[in-house]
């Protein structure tokens, strides 16, 4: 174990160069965090950055810190299958003669691999004298419901690239004069859509490879699931119906699979951050009675899951992934009228034209009570009859 706990980190023995392109605005909000004591538990889809990240903060803490006492360890690597995280980061303290009293910053990378591993992490939180990050890529979120670390974690989700980060990753740099490049780039951005590696590669067989690891590994491998092909059938369907509520009796009837068998699905893709499901707004039954609409975590995941890409799903997506950051997002519907969402008090419509007509402005009216309305279209910006006309690449500026 010594030698490939060595690997794991360089910074022992060597200069440790920054990895990656810099997720800024992620390690602002998390490098304050590590003077507290809390667990730091980093969740999101696969591949959408967390390693990186948590280098990025290793990076960033080195010149602070002795090298010695910052530990980087992947547990999902096949030599470290035999050992608990407890004898793992023992022997961590045995290389570097760390005394128990000296204080450590863990990265404990996969932490979901172990089995128990929130008992684990509550051991060491409570031993004293260890700042601990932790990241996981599936089933995180419903093991946290545990009472082992209440109180002990603050969670922090990372999602795919935003669009100002994709700009920095690709390259793009739009000067104050040449604004007119923002819808182009917006629209690029929200095809490719935010896996870090696809967006650099274009690379439609490493995108197709994450889905099948995250359905076969994550989904059905945890899970024990043996029909495979249902799993993929589901996902492709709701990545098809993106956009319209959508029951589980409806997906049932047109696949043919057990209305059960499509509950427990779902509920595994959320595990996975695949998906996202919102509801309709109203009381609680109402909520629960009505159908939900499926969202996709990232949209460049349309690419490998429809036949054709259909833009209006596309940008109707990313506006849900941008507006989910800032709270509760729901769908609204009232006497036959539909707005896209409601959020914060605000209804929003996705109308991605350059030209918008009184029909589109007719569904948001039906939320009465809604502060602000607005509708995200191509490149057009005014306010009309008490609607602001919002462009896509505005939204996702913000």
């Amino acid at each position: 174990m010594e030698q490939l706990l060595h690997r794991f980190n360089p910074w022992w023995t060597t200069e440790f160069p920054f990895p990656g392109v810099p997720r800024d605005i992620h390690l602002k909000k998390l490098l304050p965090l590590a003077d507290t004591k809390d667990i730091i538990l980093l969740v999101g889809m696969r591949r959408v950055g967390k390693t990186t990240l948590l280098h990025q903060i290793i990076h960033q803490l080195l010149p602070c810190v002795d090298p010695q006492r910052v530990f980087y360890v992947s547990l999902d690597h096949l030599g470290l299958k035999d050992y608990t995280i407890l004898e793992v980061v023992e022997q961590f303290r045995s290389i570097t003669r760390t005394k128990h009293s000296e204080k450590i910053h863990l990265f404990l990378d996969e932490v979901h691999m172990k089995d128990n591993y929130e008992i684990q992490l509550k051991n060491l939180y409570d031993e004293g004298n260890a700042k601990i990050y932790a990241s996981g890529s599936a089933s995180l979120d419903i093991t946290l419901s545990s009472p082992h670390l209440t109180g002990r974690q603050r969670i922090f989700r990372l999602p795919p690239l935003s669009f100002p980060e994709y700009m920095e990753f690709t390259g793009a740099c739009v000067s104050p004069a040449d604004k007119n490049m923002y819808p182009v780039l917006a629209e690029e951005y929200i095809k490719t859509g935010g896996i870090p590696e696809y967006v650099l590669t274009k690379d439609m067989d490493y995108l197709q490879s994450l889905v099948e690891t995250i359905l076969y590994r994550d989904v059905a491998g945890r899970h024990h699931v043996r029909n495979r092909g249902a799993l993929i059938d589901i996902l492709t369907f709701t990545a098809q119906s993106v956009g319209s509520p959508i029951s589980l009796r409806k997906i049932s009837n047109v696949l043919g699979i057990p209305k059960e068998i499509v509950s427990k699905t779902l509920d595994m893709f959320l595990e996975s951050n695949l998906i996202h499901m919102v509801e309709r707004e109203g009381k609680l039954s109402e909520r629960k009675a009505s159908p939900r609409k499926i969202y996709l975590a990232d949209t460049g995941l349309f690419n490998i899951l429809t036949e054709g890409v259909n833009i209006g799903a596309v940008v109707e997506n990313s506006v849900y992934l941008a507006l989910r950051d800032k709270g509760v997002v729901r769908y609204h519907r009232s006497s036959g009228l539909e707005v896209d969402f409601v959020s914060c008090g605000r209804a929003w419509e996705s109308k991605y034209k350059k030209r918008i007509e009184e029909k589109d402005l007719a569904g948001l009216q039906s939320p009465r009570g809604a502060k602000e309305k607005t509708i995200i279209t191509y490149d057009k910006e005014e306010n009309k009859d008490g609607v602001n006309m919002l462009p896509l690449w505005k939204l996702l500026l913000q």
